[in-house]
């Protein structure tokens, strides 16, 4: 059974990539005016006007130049500075090495100097050396009580696995920049739902629900967190109580669906797709489900004719891209003169739940053209084939029914109901040898005795075996 997906509340995850903090105007000189000291000012002045300009080997030139006229012991401010700047260069070079090392020497003579703290993040992070970043962002944060950082932070974490610290790092950037305990608890609550903490999550909904800004939002990610912890009867109730307090968020009516379907509140459940076809954006998959659900009930045109149209869409869409596919690849000249393109198969699941439908109303013909369609791009492959073969018997085309069932045999699959469906073929065929090697199998193999003895009782009866016969009606009463 396909329940589609779980429609959500997304918020904007931040990107690992740090702000790169960077001073970009020269320094003022408390020094004498010298010729010394006006050089000094001129390499700075050009080291920092290359580096807007995105000359970086020019900045990394005139940088060394600075050094030649200050050191940690003239001007420590000012050393720290120049080797920051060129950490930062580096950095925007991916030449992370030289970075660290260049942030070091500048940490060395200013440890506190946390611009270079938040580069030194940065390479780390860039460099995929997560550990070290971490290291390096909460010294910054140490340093600068910048708490918009927390949330960087809490990406790292994510980055190593620790999802608990990452969870502690959020809670405490949501808590610096939230206006009110009910928004931090709310964001907190979205937070662990993206990370998969379900339970966590819901615990921090609850602070919001009856919110007048967050409770509808809330009650309906409460749902979300619900359903993919499987608990499907309280995810229905929070969506519930959304869709009072007014919410109509685009998949609320699907998410309800899916919950009274997998519930067994089929009719229920197809009033929700229903509506979700009608008013949201996921009307294939609405569909999809509805045709469940009709087919759960034994309505079978409905859910022939739901099944169709998802069918159709899903065809057009897959042309649609196939298209926009060849044409890419032939503006490209990844398609050569008279190449073929693959399309893409639009066969899925749809095809062989209509054909269920068609077999269960007795539309052989059709269910068979599905379940081919099925085999033949393999889709439930196994189930399909038997299927197919049930038809052809039903048809009277005996022989590809013993084909079918052979195969299953052969491929392991459906092995036992084969035999005793292939015994009918070849009944009908008149090769009751075969028939009785199939049903004896059956028997043998324990496989709905009562109907395996009755079935190979009506073989030796037409074989003339009347003591067999005899025998094999006395066996099917006593199973």
């Amino acid at each position: 059974m396909k329940t589609g997906f779980v429609k959500r509340i997304m918020v904007k995850v931040l990107a690992l990539t740090i702000i790169m903090a960077m001073t970009l105007t020269c320094s003022a000189f408390a020094e004498t005016a010298t010729v010394d000291t006006q050089k000094l000012d001129t390499y700075y002045s050009l080291a920092i006007n290359y580096i807007n300009r995105g000359d970086y080997d020019k900045a990394i030139e005139y940088l060394d130049a600075c050094l030649d006229y200050c050191d940690e012991n003239s001007n420590p401010d000012l050393y720290a500075d120049v080797h920051l700047k060129k950490g930062c260069v580096y950095t925007m070079t991916a030449d992370y090495d030289n970075a660290v090392k260049e942030l070091d020497e500048a940490l060395r003579v200013k440890d506190a100097l946390s611009d270079a703290w938040l580069v030194k993040t940065q390479a780390f992070s860039e460099d995929g050396r997560y550990e070290e970043a971490i290291e390096s962002l909460e010294k910054y944060i140490d340093l600068s009580s910048d708490t918009s950082m927390y949330e960087t932070l809490s990406q790292l974490y994510l980055q190593t696995g620790d999802l608990d610290k990452a969870n502690e790092a959020y809670g405490k950037f949501v808590e610096a920049s939230s206006e009110s305990s009910v928004e931090a608890s709310y964001r907190k609550g979205v937070y662990k739902m993206q990370q998969g903490m379900y339970a966590d999550a819901v615990e921090d909904f609850k602070a919001c629900l009856n919110d007048e800004t967050y409770g509808v939002s809330a009650a309906y990610n409460t749902g979300v967190s619900l359903m993919n912890s499987e608990d499907y009867e309280n995810a229905l109730t929070a969506f519930d109580q959304s869709v009072a307090a007014g919410g109509t968020y685009d998949g609320i009516c699907y998410n309800r669906g899916v919950c009274l379907m997998i519930q067994g509140s089929f009719e229920e459940a197809i009033e929700a797709f229903t509506a979700s076809i009608e008013g949201e954006s996921y009307k294939d998959d609405a569909m999809y489900n509805r045709a469940v659900c009709y087919m759960s009930t034994g309505s079978y045109d409905e859910a022939i004719a739901d099944y169709s149209s998802y069918i159709d869409n899903r065809a057009a869409a897959v042309a649609a891209e196939e298209e926009a596919a060849k044409a890419a690849a032939a503006e490209n000249g990844e398609l050569a003169e008279g190449e073929e393109f693959e399309p893409m198969s639009s066969v899925d699941l749809a095809n062989y739940y209509r054909g269920v439908c068609y077999l269960s109303k007795g539309e052989y013909e059709k269910a068979v053209e599905d379940f081919t369609s099925c085999v033949e791009n393999d889709v439930v492959a196994a189930d399909s084939q038997f299927n197919r073969g049930l038809c052809y018997l039903q048809n009277g085309d005996f022989e590809s029914a013993r084909d079918d069932f052979t195969a299953c045999i052969d491929s392991g699959s459906n092995v036992d109901e084969a035999h005793f469906y292939r015994a009918y073929a070849y009944r009908y065929l008149e090769q009751n040898d075969e028939a009785l090697k199939d049903l004896t199998a059956c028997i043998e193999n324990g496989y709905n005795l009562s109907q395996s003895y009755y079935q190979r009782a009506q073989v030796y009866n037409d074989m003339g075996d009347n003591d067999h016969y005899v025998e094999d009606l006395e066996a099917s009463l006593a199973n």
